[in-house]
């Protein structure tokens, strides 16, 4: 039996007010507050729209969760609830990684936009593939620990899929700094440098360009109510951070450096496995 709009509106206070206090209920109370809602109906509109908003802490009790918010007004529950069925919550299985490895490089801004169309040709396979055919596959082979495979076509099909796994994008922030351009000095000959024309301090805006690598499997966890709740007894290090160090290097670092050719100095900051900084210097 087709439910009618009022009592539509009925489960919507419901829901509402229970997520507004953050009190539990169970599908008793709910059906109890709804006249109209008969246990058969109870379990197509559950199953339809209502669960999606919930959250089970136990056996019989339920919570409403912030998925409920952006349909917390009648209007907007009743347009985009009540007349379709929806996945209002996605339920997400966690993977935690012990082991990662993160590269930042510092550049001034004006290198940004020549670096991002050098970058971006990465996330085509064809690039790749140019670039690893250049490598020669059976320095790729070696270095990626590609085993059981001797065909070029198939290691170098193998490599790309290595690397779909691991690289899917880079991030990009912008940092205000100010740096000495000059020797230390004093006060005094600081200001006589800058009256002849020079620059003693100088502001500059700088790009960090980000990447980000796990290594090793993953730990899988899966959300039950608001707990973590392991899976699996933990993960496992796989040692591919060698791999993975030699790819970045050939792969972006070599281009890095090329498209920013002209700086005295280049530095990227490496944290995660090692905690070090890279310097290019000009000698």
């Amino acid at each position: 039996m087709q439910m009618s709009k009022e009592n539509h509106k009925m489960i919507f206070e419901f829901l509402y007010k229970k997520f507004r206090t953050q009190e539990s209920f169970t599908k008793d109370e709910l059906r109890s507050a709804v006249p109209g809602l008969t246990t058969g109906t109870m379990k197509t509109y559950w199953s339809k729209w209502i669960q999606g908003f919930l959250a089970q802490l136990d056996r019989e009790n339920f919570r409403v969760i912030e998925a409920f918010r952006p349909f917390s007004t009648w209007e907007k529950f009743d347009r985009e609830v009540c007349t379709q069925v929806r996945r209002t919550y996605q339920k997400y299985t966690e993977y935690t990684y012990d082991s990662l490895i993160i590269y930042d490089f510092l550049m001034p801004l004006s290198n940004e936009g020549h670096l991002r169309t050098t970058l971006d040709a990465l996330f085509y396979k064809d690039t790749v593939l140019a670039r690893l055919q250049a490598i020669g596959y059976e320095e790729v082979k070696k270095n990626l620990s590609i085993r059981d495979l001797d065909s070029p076509d198939d290691i170098l099909e193998e490599a790309c899929r290595w690397i779909a796994e691991r690289f899917r994008g880079y991030s990009i922030a912008h940092v205000n700094g100010r740096f000495r351009a000059a020797e230390l000095s004093t006060l005094a000959d600081a200001a006589k440098f800058q009256t002849q024309g020079g620059h003693y301090l100088i502001d500059e805006t700088t790009a960090i360009v980000r990447f980000i690598f796990h290594c090793g499997e993953a730990e899988r966890r899966i959300v039950r109510g608001w707990k973590f709740v392991p899976l699996t007894e933990g993960g496992s290090v796989t040692g591919d951070y060698d791999s993975i160090d030699w790819l970045f290097r050939e792969l972006f670092v070599e281009n890095i450096l090329q498209v920013v050719n002209g700086e005295d100095e280049i530095w990227m900051v490496e944290s995660g496995v090692h905690n070090r900084l890279h310097r290019w210097v000009v000698e």
